[in-house]
């Protein structure tokens, strides 16, 4: 029978209720038939599996009021009491290079096609060529999920635009990722605990990934009165978000940034994005942010086995690792790489073992910048820059 105390729920197994069962039947008559194939040994077993279902019942139940073993609506649940909901699937994200007429208007939401692919990207903000006739700009696809784009993908202009002669992407996608699983939920539930805290550092970061989109986030501070390593400001923040709208995660800022700490407005790096708006008291601010410096990642990997496997299986789950970590079991990364993070080829071996070390194991994986150059064990990336993955990126061999 499932009993709960002070130490937790435990319940009795089902080879327990048939040992039990068994005995205290033949202690009625020892002679009595009770083989498995007999009717009584039949009646035997349905009991038994009806109490051992009970106790299992009781037993998750139990734990569903666990946030961490929890699953489904019950962590759903647990995690609305924080304010928190289960992500829905999040969007690819790139930046693009328009070119064409000096100080030609760019609207929000122009429409680029994919070449490879054909999926649509649309325009993330308003932005103007500058006098050379160049504008940078965020995209997000229009379709949700792991939607790929390799550098000089992003091509066609599908909203066409008088004076824009071309575009183009200079660097990979930020891949999107489909609904959040309940152990990424469960992640960043754990998280987002500092949502009402105290440290703005960790209220930010909080707030910030829980914006529809959000896939990264990573906030760098400078205590000192110089410019630190990085470049970041003294007494500043820089903030650095991947995915998200820009309204969303200006408002965001400014609801959780405490008065008197800069934000690096007047700094030179890549892909800022500085506007005006107002605390919820209705004091103006000034919210600067920056996109981070899509790095594309390219990978091979050798595998000695008899036999081959799915390879966009194995594909897909180095996309997948790079964005969530391994989330199958304890003791692995559940953040996959973050901004500002080197790319180890040493831990790509997680991910591929899961799928082949029943038949087989990896030999060897690199890494690089560019096809010819997957040869490394890591690819350095700069404290603002983020090493995407795309499966049209990896390759399988067998050896």
């Amino acid at each position: 029978m499932a009993t709960i105390n002070r130490d937790g729920a435990s319940g009795t197994t089902l080879s327990e209720y048939l040992d039990t069962m068994r005995q205290r039947y033949l202690a009625i008559d020892d002679g009595w038939n009770i083989n498995p194939e007999s009717p009584d040994g039949l009646a035997i077993a349905v009991w038994c599996e009806a109490l051992a279902n009970l106790d299992e019942a009781v037993i998750n139940a139990y734990h569903a009021a666990d946030p961490n073993s929890a699953i489904d609506q019950q962590l759903d649940r647990i995690a609305a009491f924080a304010g928190i909901k289960r992500k829905s699937a999040t969007y690819s994200t790139a930046t693009v290079n328009f070119s064409g007429i000096a100080f030609t208007p760019i609207n929000a939401g122009t429409l680029i096609r994919n070449r490879a692919t054909n999926t649509l990207w649309a325009t993330d903000g308003d932005v103007v060529t500058d006098a050379a006739g160049n504008a940078t700009v965020n995209v997000t696809c229009t379709l949700a999920g792991a939607q790929g784009a390799n550098s000089h993908n992003l091509t066609i202009i599908a909203t066409p635009i008088g004076g824009i002669t071309a575009v183009t992407n200079n660097a990979a996608a930020s891949m999107g990722l489909d609904k959040e699983t309940n152990n990424a939920f469960r992640i960043r539930r754990n998280e987002s605990v500092a949502l009402p805290g105290s440290n703005q550092i960790d209220n930010i970061y909080a707030a910030l990934v829980n914006i529809d989109d959000v896939k990264r986030a990573r906030i760098y501070e400078n205590f000192e009165d110089q410019a630190d390593e990085n470049g970041v400001l003294g007494h500043s923040m820089a903030i650095f978000v991947d995915g998200g709208s820009i309204e969303d995660v200006i408002n965001s800022i400014a609801i959780n940034k405490s008065p008197g700490c800069g934000l690096n407005r007047y700094n030179t790096f890549p892909n800022k994005i500085s506007l005006d708006t107002v605390t919820p008291k209705g004091n103006p601010i000034t919210v600067t942010f920056f996109r981070p410096q899509l790095i594309p990642v390219y990978v091979r990997v050798e595998i000695a086995s008899n036999s081959e496997f799915i390879d966009e299986e194995i594909k897909q789950a180095i996309v997948d690792y790079s964005i969530t970590g391994f989330d199958q079991t304890n003791g692995f990364s559940k953040l996959g790489f973050k901004i500002g993070e080197s790319i180890g080829a040493g831990r790509l071996f997680t991910p591929v073992n899961y799928l082949v070390a029943g038949n087989g194991f990896v030999n060897t994986i690199t890494v690089g910048t560019a096809v010819e150059q997957a040869n490394e064990s890591a690819v350095r990336i700069a404290f603002n820059q983020l090493g995407v993955f795309s499966t049209e990126n990896i390759e399988v061999a067998y050896v």
